[in-house]
């Protein structure tokens, strides 16, 4: 089942999403139903229901993983799945590191949520590129261990979605915030 967005409001309250996430996923949903609704105009199939449903989802763990240092992403999927919600788990999955190779004339739901939470940092829309210099920035501190260079690849891998799209889009991806005042989820 693709849960509605009223549902997905709902797990954001069972699931204790604190208020800066939920702005955060629905920033990044309204990001995610903009692109989405502008790729099926030019004939893409894409399920805009599953494309928000994962983007409103897809830090349903976040704030429990915080505290158990879980992976956000795969306790996400498994909440996905215990809720019924197998349609958009491996979106939820695969909000930060997708698991397939990016194809030129292919389009899913993974891509276009896994682009959408790079282009917000927090509750403000920002270029890919900053976005990467906060990662490295906020988790480098709070997690030496971390991989800079496997961010980068990661965040390099969402550049060539970017321009998959944004190929496609009549807009560009600097226009994301002007053209984002028109769309709501509603």
């Amino acid at each position: 089942m693709i849960p509605t967005t009223n549902q997905c409001f709902q797990m954001m309250e069972k699931y204790n999403m604190p208020e800066h996430i939920r702005a955060h996923s629905t920033l990044v949903a309204r990001i995610a139903v903009l692109i989405a609704t502008n790729l099926k105009k030019t004939g893409i199939n894409i399920s805009i229901k599953k494309t928000v449903a994962g983007a409103l989802m897809h830090d349903i763990a976040k704030i429990s993983c915080i505290k158990t240092h879980e992976d956000h992403c795969l306790k996400g999927k498994e909440i996905c799945e215990n809720e019924g919600f197998y349609e958009i788990s491996s979106i939820v999955n695969e909000h930060v590191v997708l698991k397939h190779t990016i194809k030129e004339d292919e389009y899913n739901e993974k891509e276009i949520v896994n682009y959408s939470d790079k282009r917000v940092l927090h509750d403000e829309v920002v270029s890919i590129n900053d976005r990467l210099k906060d990662i490295i920035i906020r988790y480098g501190k709070k997690y030496p261990h971390i991989d800079k260079k496997m961010i980068q690849k990661h965040y390099q891998v969402c550049e060539l979605i970017e321009y998959k799209l944004f190929e496609k889009l009549d807009f560009l991806p600097q226009d994301v915030p002007e053209v984002l005042k028109n769309i709501s989820l509603s």
